[in-house]
């Protein structure tokens, strides 16, 4: 039975290493939401282009040959009749604009717009075309964020050193290294770094009669802390989240192992060393709260100064050939239309049939009024109709979108969210939700907040 008791931990700690390090999970850059560019020199591009995709299994992806008009109208209407006479007028300068986001800054690559769900097979599919004399590549590369494991190995190092059982320690804190080395994100690093402040305390705790309860009780702000530690991890991803409460329950098997290893190592001394002062008359810092829970808010505020000074962009992901592609920016160019663009468009396209050649007509740039001849009883009646360029008119122009029987632009665009803003960009944005920048905010509280609480104890007693 005590062999089973010292064989399940250790079992525990190897299957949740494992784990982690099969389903690890890396930072990527993209350019647009749910969406990879996909770009080919155009003077390169072979002939076989769409069949080397369907051989890797891309079979749908927006692209420049599959665009048609971006409206759905009744055919042979006077509105559809209108727009192919006009088509070429400045008017529908939309249709020409929106071509542009198939194009680099410079108009020499072509690009396609691959869905997320085809990621996996996008890598083969610029090989075959590469070996196709194409010179081809992709917006976004994986790009490990080195400086976040880093920190956390370093501020690892500097606890081992300052804990009162520094094997203990050691022990309890591989997994969650591990955890970060194969989670490199802001959010999760914090979650760790409030990890290895509850393991430090018990660390030195543990020997001495009360420690358990000294641990919970006589810590709650420290409990509390990695209580919204485990939520910040899951404001990550939902994988993120998952692992890092297998990770504490793998540490609490590292805890076990540790207690076995020490009990093994002290059985064989002749005198059993017993500690004279209970849990609650040491301090849980080791006497040293003045020098470690500084280092682990700097350790916390140089994570978060990586998230800020890197304008929410990954270092090195931009695309290797260092091409300018469209993509989301502070600032608009007018060369790529937005979806208020598209709206006016189709405004104009529905109203162009009822507007006054002559500009006396009884509507305005946002007002059209056209009569409309129905039948009631045999008699055919003439109604006025409205039309309003209106949040109306938008949200059914922006619902129809998903109507189009085509892969379109419009699409790709619409799933970037309202406050998209289209420029020329090579790097690829790394995007942190809010939610995980409130939950790292609310980390970095409670670490300063623990350590006031420390001072204002003076470190607890010594």
């Amino acid at each position: 039975m005590n062999i089973i008791k010292k064989v399940l931990p250790v079992l525990g700690i190897i299957i949740t290493a494992l784990l982690t390090i099969t389903f690890r999970t890396i930072p990527k850059g993209k350019t647009w939401n749910n969406y990879n560019i996909l770009y080919v020199k155009t003077n390169t591009m072979p002939a076989s282009f769409e069949s080397i995709m369907k051989q890797n299994g891309i079979n749908e992806y927006v692209s420049l040959q599959n665009q048609h008009i971006p409206i759905m109208l009744v055919r042979n209407s006077i509105e559809e009749t209108l727009l192919k006479i006009n088509i070429s007028s400045a008017e529908n300068k939309y249709l020409y604009d929106r071509q542009n986001y198939f194009y680099d800054s410079k108009g020499e690559y072509s690009l396609f717009y691959i869905p997320d769900f085809y990621e996996k097979k996008i890598d083969a599919a610029v090989q075959d075309l590469t070996k196709a004399g194409a010179q081809a590549g992709i917006d976004s590369t994986l790009s490990y964020l080195w400086l976040i494991p880093i920190v956390v190995l370093v501020l690892t190092v500097i606890l081992t050193i300052f804990s009162k059982n520094k094997l203990f320690f050691l022990i309890t804190a591989i997994l969650p290294c591990v955890y970060t080395f194969c989670n490199a994100f802001y959010a999760s690093a914090i979650s760790v770094i409030i990890l290895l402040l509850s393991l430090f305390i018990l660390s030195n705790i543990y020997k001495r009669k009360g420690a358990l309860n000294r641990f919970i009780a006589g810590n709650i702000l420290v409990l509390i802390a990695t209580g919204i530690s485990i939520v910040a991890a899951f404001s990550v991803s939902l994988l993120s989240g998952i692992f890092y409460i297998i990770i504490i329950a793998g540490t609490t098997c590292a805890v076990l192992t540790a207690f076995s290893i020490d009990k093994k190592v002290t059985s064989r001394y002749e005198f059993q060393p017993v500690m004279i002062r209970s849990a609650k008359r040491v301090s849980v810092y080791g006497g040293k709260s003045n020098i470690v829970l500084p280092v682990m808010l700097t350790a916390v505020v140089v994570i978060i100064a990586y998230f800020v000074l890197g304008s929410f962009h990954i270092a090195g992901s931009s695309n290797k050939d260092n091409i300018l592609l469209p993509g989301k920016t502070e600032v608009s160019d007018k060369k790529l239309p937005l979806l208020e663009d598209y709206y006016k468009w189709n405004w104009n396209v529905r109203t162009a049939p009822y507007k006054s050649l002559n500009n006396n007509g009884e509507y305005d740039d946002e007002h059209v009024v056209y009569p409309q001849f129905v039948e009631e009883d045999g008699i055919i009646t003439q109604k006025n109709l409205n039309m309003y360029y209106n949040q109306s008119f938008k949200k059914d122009v922006y619902d129809s979108i998903e109507e189009l029987d085509f892969y379109s632009i419009e699409s790709v665009i619409k799933d970037q969210g309202n406050d998209f803003l289209a420029g020329y960009t090579k790097a690829a944005s790394y995007n942190v939700n809010i939610f995980s920048i409130i939950m790292m905010i609310m980390c970095f509280c409670m670490l300063l907040f623990i350590y006031f609480s420390a001072i204002i104890r003076k470190g607890g007693k010594r």
